[in-house]
């Protein structure tokens, strides 16, 4: 009896092995999945992890792209996708308007096909904004695109449950969150006005408390401040061009005076050849006067009478 059990414990694995290589296996690939155009994709400072984030009431994209390398006893064959979706931790499932039980698209051996899945994002109250959420998306083809369908097994999924990295925005979240992009992108600002350099100053505080009300999920209060930290930067720019301007029509007022002096120099050594000249004749004149004059007080000599 021990000898027959051995004997059926063997034989069972190599006769389902060998039914399982007549039948075949269904395999077909979710090759790549990405969201598309979301509020906000990046580093987020409130979960502290690299996020997707959509604002609620916005409208959410998924392409999906599925391969077929679906084979039945080695031999490739075409398949008939009839749901191409994603659901949430939330309960909720999407799927996409392109293929449904009704009306599958049929896929051929080795190729590709990429499907669109849209839906409209919750409110907080149903996907709260409080931590991420985990996703499935799925693909599941049928048997045939006439009469009655069977869906075939398995359905496949490729989920991110263990590591969730999908983010539902408010409105107030979604705004301190664009605004904090703003900030982030400004260059690194130098500024030679100290009005300027006082508003920049001004702005980096609200900026720094503005990360630390985000931060700790303080969203609405996040928004005023980054808000601020905007005002104050533009204001800078403001006192800048301001005092520039001031600087330049000082420097047109010393160019001009610097111009007016060099004139008046020139002008008074133009002079200096006629100065000289008539300072020449007047010397000349004044010698003639002298020697006139000198001439005139000399004495006549005295006439002596002749006397008999």
């Amino acid at each position: 009896m021990k000898k027959k059990l051995s004997l059926m414990m063997v034989i069972l694995p190599t006769l389902t092995l060998i039914s399982t290589m007549f039948i075949g296996t269904a395999k077909a690939d979710i090759t790549s999945y990405s969201w598309q155009s979301p509020t906000f994709k990046g580093d987020d400072s409130f979960y502290d992890a690299n996020i997707t984030a959509y604002e609620t009431g916005s409208t959410a994209t998924l392409y999906v792209t599925v391969e077929n390398d679906y084979r039945e006893a080695d031999v490739p064959k075409p398949i008939n996708i009839s749901v191409v979706g994603v659901r949430f931790d939330w309960n909720d499932a999407y799927n996409s308007t392109e293929c449904s039980l009704d009306n599958p698209v049929t896929l051929e051996p080795n190729k590709f096909h990429t499907f669109a899945v849209s839906f409209s994002v919750p409110s907080t109250d149903t996907a709260t904004n409080q931590y991420l959420h985990g996703y499935k998306v799925y693909v599941e083809h049928v048997n045939s695109t006439t009469g009655p369908k069977e869906v075939v097994k398995p359905t496949w999924e490729k989920s991110n449950m263990r590591f969730p990295d999908f983010a539902v925005y408010s409105p107030d979240q979604a705004d301190a969150q664009d605004l904090a992009q703003m900030l982030d992108a400004l260059p690194l600002l130098t500024f030679t006005s100290a009005k300027a350099n006082l508003l920049v100053y001004k702005a980096d505080n609200e900026t720094t408390y503005g990360d630390r009300l985000y931060m700790r999920g303080d969203f609405a209060e996040a928004k005023d401040h980054y808000g601020a930290a905007l005002s104050q930067y533009n204001e800078a720019f403001v006192a800048e061009e301001e005092y520039g301007v001031k600087l330049e029509d000082l420097d047109i007022t010393i160019a001009e005076a610097e111009v007016k002096y060099f004139e008046s120099m020139g002008a008074a050594v133009a002079g200096l050849p006629i100065m000289f000249s008539l300072f020449g004749v007047s010397a000349v004149l004044f010698g003639i006067g002298y020697i006139i004059k000198q001439l005139g007080t000399l004495k006549k000599p005295v006439s002596r009478e002749v006397t008999e």
